[in-house]
């Protein structure tokens, strides 16, 4: 998450980490140091603050059925009027 500019992610998975890594191995087993140690890293790089999500479209495209969408009108069947 880090390498690919997702920041904040990064910093919640790494806090999530350490605080886990610590409570189940202790404050100064490798992987707890290690993972602290990503926290400072991802604490000096500069945060993208803007949100990140997909465009849904790029385009608006027309419809490649056209004739599906629109019903035929029923001829009503009936007495003539004279």
């Amino acid at each position: 998450m880090l390498t690919i500019g997702r920041n904040q992610e990064a910093n919640a998975f790494f806090e999530l980490s350490a605080a886990i890594f610590e409570v189940e191995l202790g404050p100064q087993h490798e992987r707890t140091l290690t993972a602290t140690r990503n926290i400072r890293k991802a604490k000096r790089t500069v945060l993208n603050i803007k949100p990140e999500y997909p465009a849904l479209w790029s385009f608006a495209a027309p419809n490649p059925l056209p004739k599906l969408g629109k019903k035929k009108k029923k001829k009503k069947k009936g007495k003539k009027k004279k």
